[in-house]
């Protein structure tokens, strides 16, 4: 993905002018897909003891490839919508044993419709849910059309957003590479596992307030295409990883040990004989 977000908002047509002609015939999603979707949740239910054909309320289609807003790296993300407390009481048990239940099919299946994936979830029927377009597979209706407004967006926002996540990926990457202790591996691991969850919070932040086309929702589109938040999970799995590993590892020099490195680089002269000198940038007064 270019580093731009402007070019890349622009260059790839981020909003369509049409349904994604792939999937859709005007507003009539194609039969051929329909199906075989279909038989995908069917057989992905009757896999589970816990759930039968007769719980489910609604399988439905929502996301950029229900509206003009779809790309190359958008999935198809069908949501199956169930009562939570027909399986059990404890909805927050079942919403935990389903999370767990999607994520190894997921992790077992790479179903791709015109080279975009399928991704299964599970959804309470209590549970509000944020779409300017949302379609019934199983009802083959539109339970919600999208309308056709191109948005304005303000691409330094979206990137300046993004930059402060991608920052923090990097030191917490670098401090990973210069630690040796379990104990500083945890603080990693707990710290990447809170950006995480800043990172997912802004985006239902911003759905839930402006839509698909708020800052904080292409600021997360932006860190999702550029694979920073793919990074992010391979270091959350990385740094738990090392804190049970038995393996004797090199030493290194220890959080505290690299955050002063870095900072006695704050203190670090330029050689003016060896090195061009940059002419400082003009300082403007406050307020302009």
């Amino acid at each position: 993905m270019p580093n731009n977000f402007k070019t890349y908002f622009e260059e790839n047509n981020y909003y369509n002018d049409t349904l994604h002609p792939q999937f859709w015939d005007e507003f009539e999603f194609k039969e051929d897909i329909l199906k075989p979707i279909l038989k995908i949740v069917d057989d992905f239910v009757q896999d589970d003891d816990h759930i039968s054909a007769e719980m489910l309320e609604d399988i439905q289609l929502t996301g950029s490839l229900a509206n003009y807003n779809y790309s190359e790296y958008s999935d198809l993300d069908v949501h199956v919508l169930l009562d939570f407390a027909d399986i059990n009481s404890d909805e927050d048990l079942v919403k935990r044993a389903l999370d767990g239940k999607r994520f190894i099919w997921n992790l077992r299946h790479d179903i791709k419709f015109n080279g975009h994936e399928v991704e299964l979830y599970f959804q309470d029927i209590h549970e509000p849910h944020v779409a300017s377009g949302l379609f019934s597979l199983s009802g083959n209706r539109w339970i919600k059309k999208p309308k056709y407004e191109k948005p304005e967006v303000d691409h330094g926002d979206v990137v300046k957003k993004a930059e402060s996540f991608k920052k923090e990926l990097e030191l917490l990457d670098d401090a990973l590479d210069n630690i040796s202790d379990e104990k500083e591996f945890s603080l990693i691991n707990k710290r990447a596992k809170k950006l995480k969850d800043k990172i997912m919070k802004m985006r239902r932040e911003g759905l839930a307030s402006k839509g698909e086309f708020s800052i904080e929702n292409l600021a997360f589109k932006n860190l999702r295409n550029d694979q920073t938040i793919a990074r992010l999970n391979d270091l959350i799995i990385k740094s738990y990883d090392l804190m049970y590993s038995k393996e004797e590892l090199k030493e290194k020099v220890g959080l505290e040990e690299w955050e002063k490195a870095m900072l006695s680089a704050l203190g670090t002269k330029n050689d003016k004989d060896s090195q061009h000198q940059k002419e400082k940038p003009k300082r403007y007064p406050i307020g302009i």
